[in-house]
């Protein structure tokens, strides 16, 4: 049997992005920006690909180690996760 895992690129792509979405919130847990609108102009990013990659702070540990070990399956993208990222961590 073959399994596939992240290669070096995506792993790094996902970890980037993931700790993106930690630094908003926590900008905004911080007062230092009162929500993504903000986050989103003063880094010139549309408001949407914010909104989009804010739900990744959510991620399980769980999730995130796998990431970190490169041991996620291979079609894990930025986007798979944040397009059907279930809220609860045991569903993830």
């Amino acid at each position: 049997m073959v399994h596939l895992y992240l290669g070096t690129f995506a792993r790094e792509a996902l970890l980037k992005a993931i700790a993106r979405s930690r630094g908003w919130m926590e900008t905004i847990l911080s007062g230092k920006a009162a929500s993504l609108n903000d986050i989103a102009f003063s880094e010139g990013l549309a408001e949407r690909y914010v909104r989009r990659l804010a739900v990744l702070t959510f991620l399980s540990p769980k999730v995130i180690q796998a990431i970190a070990d490169g041991a996620a399956p291979s079609g894990v993208t930025v986007s798979s996760l944040t397009l059907a990222l279930p809220h609860a961590w045991a569903d993830q």
